[in-house]
């Protein structure tokens, strides 16, 4: 059965959603302050102010941005790349010509910066610091070369020239295909973990992000959005009678009628049990309750007229409500209303 009623809401308020913050540029950034601390300290010692005031200026970006990004204005991300672009392209050029080039610090520097942008920052960004980054380590290495007057070996040069770029060039790849690989496990991990193992639905722990999202749009745009609380009728009768086997398999029929009777833009979670969630976008009441008809409709098709499972279905919509825990709260009662008809 549908349970469509309208009922009064509650004015309890809505719970905050805790921000998951990405813990490798958090750690970055610690440790950029105490390199910086540490930095200037030396600098002050040796008397290179030039590079000190460079330490200078990164400690005061990272004052300006942390608290932006406490206060969500920015990202972390955001919060940790200007720091590091400061040290690239103010830091690098400065250091190269203070500390002798290429027989100096600077290029070993330069591979750490490396290996932080391309542990740190992905996809378009990371291409682009990387390559803009590594074309100003060029044009420093070719003007040191030619302006070069030491005496040196230039065998000796030539031997720290190209250990510098194959040391850069295999440290990058190395960490590049490490991290790739990390994602992809990552990304199979939490697969995994967000979805449930019988049905193959999503499950509990995918609801927050899925219901912030549409949360997000309804206010922000006004897209309508609709959860529908799905129970299956005397589940426990069909395991005690026919075995929990067959409760399996009716769940898993449920799953794929549910899968059939809903858009792409849609989703549906085993939110415990015999119980499934449908969260709907973009609906109306109409819509809302076709795809509680559908849903019946393709159970009754798939099991003929010899009907083994029927389920009870209520449904509510966000405008309905004045928060999230409400809007569930809605969809539950009048699951359970229609079950007890």
């Amino acid at each position: 059965m549908i349970h469509t009623d309208s009922e009064s809401t509650l004015t309890s308020k809505p719970s905050d959603s805790p921000i998951v913050r990405n813990s490798i540029p958090v750690r970055m950034l610690i440790a950029c302050v105490f390199s910086c601390i540490l930095g200037i300290v030396l600098m002050a010692v040796t008397a290179h102010y030039l590079v000190m005031s460079v330490f200078i200026c990164i400690l005061a970006c990272i004052f300006i941005t942390t608290p932006l990004s406490v206060k969500g204005r920015i990202s972390i991300e955001a919060a940790c790349l200007a720091p590091m672009l400061i040290l690239c392209f103010v830091y690098t050029p400065i250091s190269w010509f203070t500390f002798d080039g290429l027989l100096g610090c600077t290029p070993y520097l330069s591979i750490l910066f490396l290996t932080i942008i391309t542990l740190t920052y992905y996809r378009k960004i990371q291409i682009f610091v990387l390559s803009s980054y590594t074309l100003l380590i060029l044009g420093l290495t070719i003007h040191w070369l030619v302006s070069w007057t030491g005496e040196g070996d230039k065998i000796q040069i030539i031997n720290i020239l190209a250990a510098y770029i194959l040391t850069a060039i295999l440290i990058v790849s190395i960490v590049e295909t490490v991290k790739r690989k990390n994602l992809k496990i990552n990304k199979l991990i939490e697969d995994i973990s967000i979805h449930d193992e019988l049905t193959g639905l999503l499950n509990r722990r995918a609801i927050e992000q899925i219901i912030v999202k549409q949360e997000s749009l309804f206010k922000t745009e006004g897209v309508e959005y609709a959860t529908v609380m799905i129970d299956v009728d005397d589940f426990k009768n069909i395991n005690d009678n026919y075995g929990h086997h067959l409760g399996d398999l009716a769940l898993k029929n449920v799953a794929e009628c549910i899968r059939k009777s809903i858009s792409s833009t849609d989703y549906v979670f085993r939110f415990g049990g015999d119980e499934f969630l449908i969260v709907l976008s973009g609906v109306d009441k109409v819509k809302a309750y076709q795809v509680c008809t559908d849903i019946q409709k393709e159970l009754h098709e798939k099991q003929g007229d010899e009907l083994l499972i029927t389920v009870s279905a209520g449904y509510s919509l966000r405008s309905e409500s004045l928060n999230i825990a409400e809007l569930l709260k809605l969809a539950d009662r009048r699951m359970y209303q229609a079950k007890k008809r």
